[in-house]
């Protein structure tokens, strides 16, 4: 079970995703889509959940429906269904896989915006939409729909709901493709642009030389030299760079540069 520390965490890291993704795609509530991956990925302590950054359990189906925002990976699990009220059974089942959180955050509003889910309707509290995606299918549990609407509740989810202010525009970051920039912050290494802590065993030699061992991560010290190896902005405008280790922050939402 997740702490609250835990559920704290990953509701900061998907509240900002969800609210781009509602801005651009539409319809599902930015609370409904927190809530629904608190339940599903264990508020993203699944370890395969994690791994595979898929944190709604979307099922591969056809492999034909909502494509745009998925390039086709995908892994396999066992899962408990509930055809029967009350009663369980296991099946191994296909799921999405993902490059990123904000991949996977996407290809879910992608999903709930087909025609698969057009009963699914826009302009409605979050009890009636949770409502309206357990008649649609998404899920076959009797009480999952009951337990997201806990989550929100509790966690005040709703906060996200209510347009979210239009962030400054900021001038582009002058990071290159393979030059040398200096850390000018203690910054976490990350497994993807805005994702989870990288594990310390998949840093380089240099990287572990150069960071601190967390519990569950690593942290490297500021002064630290990288070399850039790609750059990406993800939906909240924050910029991430690539080095050999992982990624880290370069620049926040805000502006604030970590690295020079």
């Amino acid at each position: 079970m997740a702490t609250d520390k835990q559920v704290k965490e990953f509701i900061q890291m998907i509240a900002p995703l969800a609210q781009k993704a509602h801005k651009d795609i539409g319809k599902v509530l930015p609370s409904v889509c927190i809530g629904m991956g608190c339940i599903e990925s264990a508020c993203g302590t699944s370890a395969i959940m994690k791994k595979h950054n898929a944190f709604f359990g979307q099922k591969v189906g056809t492999g034909k429906t909502a494509t745009k925002n998925w390039s086709g990976k995908f892994f396999t699990s066992r899962t408990s269904e509930e055809y029967t009220v009350g009663k369980h059974t296991v099946i191994r089942s296909a799921f999405r896989a993902y490059d990123s959180p904000e991949q996977c955050v996407r290809n879910y509003y992608e999903l709930l915006n087909t025609s698969l889910y057009g009963a699914v309707r826009g302009g409605v509290d979050y009890r009636t939409q949770m409502a309206q995606i357990k008649a649609c299918g998404y899920m076959t549990s009797s009480t999952e729909v009951n337990s997201v609407c806990k989550v929100i509740e509790k966690y005040n989810l709703t906060q996200y709901d209510a347009k979210p202010a239009q962030p400054q525009a900021q001038a582009p970051a002058p990071y290159q493709v393979g030059k040398t920039y200096t850390l000018q912050s203690n910054l976490w290494v990350r497994t993807s642009a805005g994702g989870y802590a990288q594990p310390w065993d998949k840093l380089t030699p240099a990287g572990r030389s150069a960071c601190i061992k967390m519990t569950g991560g690593a942290i490297m010290k500021a002064g630290t030299a990288v070399t850039c190896k790609k750059v990406y902005t993800i939906a909240t405008g924050a910029v991430w760079m690539q080095i050999p280790s992982g990624w880290l922050c370069a620049r926040d939402e805000k502006g604030k540069v970590f690295i020079k």
